[in-house]
């Protein structure tokens, strides 16, 4: 665990995406998909960013109608390890969670998460598409577009629509692979 010491040492701010990185939104939407349009689209047939690219049966409209139906989002869990490395990162850092949520499935979706980790706060959510605007030193996403800019470390978290990254970001499987690549940097850089 770091020990901040508050006057020597400003909090350090890190942002994780919410969708991809603490909870596995695809899983869902491919099983609701296939249902919907009779197809076979399996997690690992998603090598694009762009569900559209792997799910042809349905326009892009189509797609988002399933995250708008209300129950959706009870069939969106946490990914292994995000409970207890949220709560970690939670306790030793100042998080924020930066999702590109949209409008219309801002409120199921958001309060699905505060239903799962209780200890996050409303306020430390940011809703935004345009993530280079963050004033965080880290940001945790698993989309490429969203790493390329912005004045912050880059973390991408590993999946198949993001393993022909043409830049080379700190690669993490999970949330713990993310506490421990956080740690071990600032324990390396003299911070504890």
């Amino acid at each position: 665990m770091i020990i901040f010491i508050m006057n020597q040492l400003p909090m350090i701010k890190i942002a994780l995406d919410l969708d991809g990185v603490i909870w596995d939104l695809v899983s869902p939407w491919i099983k609701a998909y296939n249902q919907y349009y009779n197809d076979d689209v399996n997690y690992d047939d998603v090598v694009e960013y762009d569900l559209t690219k792997s799910c042809n049966n349905a326009s892009k409209d189509e797609l988002m109608n399933i995250l708008r139906e209300k129950h959706f989002w009870n069939n969106v869990f946490p990914f292994e390890y995000s409970k207890e490395y949220l709560e970690k990162l939670n306790n030793d850092f100042e998080l924020y969670i930066a999702t590109a949520t949209n409008h219309e499935t801002a409120e199921e979706k958001l309060n699905r998460f505060l239903m799962l980790f209780p200890f996050m706060k409303r306020e430390q959510i940011i809703c935004i598409y345009n993530k280079e605007l963050l004033n965080v030193d880290w940001l945790v996403d698993d989309c490429e577009a969203n790493l390329l800019n912005g004045r912050f470390n880059k973390i991408i978290l590993d999946a198949p629509y993001n393993r022909n990254c043409m830049k080379k970001f700190i690669r993490a499987k999970n949330l713990k692979d993310v506490y421990d690549i956080l740690i071990n940097y600032y324990k390396e850089n003299n911070y504890d």
